[in-house]
Parts: C-alpha cells; structure tokens; sequence
C-alpha cells in the first residue's frame, strides 16, 4: 500500500524529487549542456515548475566543479530550489546518522564521510519534506566502506529512484 500511492497519477502531479549531486554531474559529462540542450532546458523546466529540489549541500558541491555546470545552475536555479537545513530536515538528519551508526558492518570512515557530504543531508531532506530522492547509487546493504543513499532511504522509508524514473513518471520525453 505504501508504494502504490507513488503510482497514482493524482499523487504524481504533486509528487516533488530531490536531486542528489551525481545526477547533475553525470548528466554533465554524458550529456554535454552544449550537445543535449533539450535535456538541460527539460530539467529547468522542472526546477521551474517546483517539481525538482536540492539541498544546499549539493550547491556547494557542484560549485567546487567551478565549470558549465556550476554556470548553468547559478542560470536555472530559482529561488527555494536549494533547500537549506532547517530544523525539520537536522531532525531527520539526526535520524539518518542514528541508523548509519546502528549499523555495526560499516567503516568508521564510512559514517564520517556520509555525515560530511551532501549524502545524509539529501536523505534528511527527502524525509523531512516527503520527496523522491534521485541518484545513481544503487543500493548494496553489504557495503562496508561506504554508506549508500538507496540502502539510507529504505531504512527511513524514503523513496529513491533513477533520473529516468523521474522523467516517466512526469511524461517527460527528449
């Protein structure tokens, strides 16, 4: 019952995605802003149309890039699109790194990391404001070196899919 409402055409309509990082870059550099102009004024239009989000945490990653991309962004970004850590998102941000540290098979290192990138504080802010968090990571509860957003999202009850996942489900064609 809990996934079938993501599914229910009226649910999508007000249905918002929180991108992380990976889907910005890699869409960069498999999909160059000057090559795929169509794709990249698609994803403004989202953005526009307050149906993709971010987190501040993402700004300040994709600005170390310093290139098209960070370019692009200070162009499409509107106002709220970067969602900053408000006290609802550190409450569930508080929540996240609980259950990374519960879990006895990750590296120390690995926690450390997750709680010092956009990671933790992506998953924080899906469950906060009831988003979709999109990435390409894929899940893998084994892993010990690193603490994967899919695997953190499920532990939260959070939904987490792919950019194409997004694009369907907002009948988005290029």
């Amino acid at each position: 019952q809990y996934l079938s409402t993501f599914y229910d055409p009226q649910h999508l309509m007000t249905m918002a995605y929180i991108f992380d990082t990976n889907i910005f870059i890699r869409s960069k550099n498999e999909m160059p802003i000057d090559l795929w102009p169509t794709f990249w004024t698609r994803v403004a239009e989202m953005i526009a149309a307050n149906k993709v989000f971010s987190n501040e945490a993402v700004k300040s990653e994709i600005e170390k890039g310093n290139d098209e991309l960070t370019d692009w962004i200070s162009h499409n970004a509107t106002d709220g699109f970067f969602i900053s850590n408000d006290a609802g998102v550190m409450m569930k941000y508080a929540e996240v790194l609980n259950w990374a540290q519960s879990c006895t098979h990750f590296r120390p290192e690995a926690i450390v990391e997750f709680a010092e990138v956009a990671d933790a504080f992506l998953v924080a802010t899906a469950a906060a404001k009831g988003y979709t968090l999109v990435t390409n990571e894929t899940s893998d509860p084994l892993c010990r070196r690193r603490v994967k957003i899919p695997d953190a999202c499920n532990a939260l009850g959070v939904r987490c899919c792919g950019l194409n996942d997004v694009l369907r489900e907002l009948g988005i064609k290029i």
